[in-house]
């Protein structure tokens, strides 16, 4: 299905992405198991929208959390609660997945954008405080489909929520 989708793909962006994930599957698998959702739940949505470049946004899914490569595992797995220079570290992680992405120079300098800004509320409450049409729509679209992922599944700062709760909490 979507893997022989992604084959259309430039070459050297797939090297790139590959070479990302395979970091991240050693760095954290939670993070990287989150990633690959996000991905096939964001080219699912992106279909349904009829956006021409699916395969593609599947990738800027794989990589929307790809700064957490800089980010220690202990604190990505801390169980306790996170003190606020934690969670400064932690929303850090944004910023530095658009710096990785800007710096390997393969990649659509909008996925660097998005990436940043995938955190982003409408009403301007996320990490960097732009709201509304501010927020890039795909960084808007894996906002949703991060925060659906993020509840359903859970972390292991957070549990499980059933659909029909994630749904009306969305």
């Amino acid at each position: 299905m979507i893997f022989k989708e992604v084959e259309k793909i430039n070459e050297e962006l797939l090297e790139e992405t590959h070479t990302l994930v395979t970091a991240l599957f050693h760095h954290c698998l939670d993070t990287y198991m989150h990633s690959f959702r996000v991905g096939d739940e964001l080219y699912a949505f992106s279909n349904f929208l009829g956006f021409s470049n699916a395969q593609e946004i599947f990738v800027l899914g794989l990589l929307h959390d790809i700064g957490k490569l800089k980010i220690p595992y202990s604190l990505l797995n801390k169980t306790t609660p996170l003190t606020k220079s934690e969670f400064a570290e932690i929303k850090n992680h944004a910023d530095y997945g658009k710096k990785i992405l800007y710096k390997l120079d393969v990649f659509p300098p909008e996925y660097a954008m998005c990436v940043k800004y995938h955190h982003e509320n409408f009403d301007g409450s996320g990490y960097f405080g732009i709201a509304g049409k501010e927020i890039p729509l795909l960084a808007r679209m894996i906002r949703v489909i991060d925060s659906y992922d993020t509840m359903l599944n859970g972390r292991i700062y957070q549990h499980t929520k059933c659909h029909d709760v994630v749904v009306d909490e969305l």
